[in-house]
């Protein structure tokens, strides 16, 4: 069991150990996080929030953001891809069956398993909780058809939390929990080549007629789906958010490095000029605005206060506007030498960059963040 006492410094120190070594080969591969993923489950991280009465950590939300921080400062796509594991486990917790919670929570502490979510599909793009995916009842049975477009983690995950419309609840959603390697799964190869976040292994899935059965791996209540989507959503929107916070803070000490360590004939470097100085404090100021609000975000959902839902989508809106700015600015800072990649602020760039179109996108945060402070009536 992990032990969540300093859990920050812990994850960086093995973020250092077990991330750093392969970033770039991933980045470069679009490959899948394999080594840092397979360490993640023997250190006992994948089981931070699983009750102690299972053997997990009995982590919270402010655990689960304080790791997702310091594994995106080494590489995004391995924080991502832990992220989404994190958010499923919080869901069969909260809404598993006793037998889901028996036969799952402790393989998850183990590090026998792991999760993702298959949640987005091209009929409702970031949309997530309008899905296509239908169902259709055969004896103890549901049948699954449709596709998924984008399942993060596809064949390195055990399971995939799949979201679909309920055929026995009128309007009705269902969480399912679907083995990685159900009959009529079909992998589309060769889609995913993402322009940052590249070792996601994003790739669409078609449910073709997959039957499971209905007590074993339907979560939780026939119909509650929906509510178990909003669990989903809060762990989710602050995970991005802690994620794009860890990109802030490195691209800016990536930049603070290379403005003290680049000289000019005269002796001076490019962090004694004026403007730069400026700009120094300007990437220092939103990178700490980033993590105090994805923070207290979770201080609020862990409390259980009346205004955490509009902090949560605040903070991830707030983290997602800064670490745009934040990546560029820095890469104007690292002129020559970041744009043409011998600084890791590329990188930076575009993994920032998938912080606007990632479901739920900017767009859909700022609707459902009007929605929360001025309900219809």
């Amino acid at each position: 069991m992990l032990n969540v006492e300093n859990l920050g410094q812990k994850a960086l120190e093995f973020g250092r150990e077990f991330v750093a070594p392969f970033t770039d080969c991933i980045d470069k591969e679009a490959r899948f996080p394999k080594e840092a993923y397979n360490e993640l489950k023997k250190q006992g991280f994948m089981g931070l929030l699983v009750p102690k009465a299972y053997g997990g950590s009995g982590g919270n939300c402010s655990n689960h953001i304080e790791v997702c921080y310091a594994l995106a400062q080494f590489d995004a796509s391995t924080a991502l891809c832990y992220m989404m594991h994190n958010v499923a486990t919080a869901c069969i917790a909260k809404f598993g069956t006793q037998s889901q919670k028996d036969t799952f929570l402790s393989k998850i502490a183990k590090g026998e398993l792991s999760f993702a979510l298959a949640y987005s599909e091209s009929g409702s793009g970031t949309h997530f909780g309008l899905p296509d995916i239908s169902e259709r009842e055969e004896g103890e049975y549901r049948i699954l058809k449709g596709r998924k477009s984008f399942v993060t983690s596809a064949q390195e995950a055990d399971y995939y939390l799949t979201f679909t419309n309920s055929c026995k609840v009128s309007g009705g959603k269902n969480n399912w929990i679907t083995p990685n390697n159900a009959e009529g799964l079909v992998y589309e190869e060769g889609v995913w080549n993402g322009l940052g976040m590249r070792g996601n292994v994003s790739k669409p899935v078609q449910y073709n007629d997959v039957k499971l059965h209905t007590s074993e791996y339907l979560l939780g209540n026939d119909g509650e789906g929906e509510s178990q989507a909003g669990l989903v959503a809060m762990y989710f929107v602050m995970g991005l958010g802690a994620v794009y916070s860890g990109i802030g803070k490195v691209a800016y000490e990536c930049a603070i490095h290379h403005c003290k360590s680049r000289k000019y004939t005269d002796g001076s470097s490019l962090a004694d000029k004026d403007l730069v100085r400026i700009h120094i404090a300007e990437l220092y100021t939103k990178v700490q605005s980033q993590i105090a609000f994805v923070r207290e975000a979770a201080r609020s959902f862990d409390n259980a206060e009346s205004d955490a839902v509009c902090k949560i989508f605040a903070s991830r809106i707030n983290a997602t506007h800064l670490v745009m700015d934040i990546t560029q600015l820095a890469m104007r800072l690292g002129g020559g030498k970041a744009y043409s990649k011998q600084l890791p602020l590329e990188r930076y760039l575009r993994d920032a960059l998938a912080s606007q179109v990632m479901a739920p996108s900017l767009d859909i945060l700022q609707i459902w963040l009007s929605d929360a402070l001025l309900p219809k009536e």
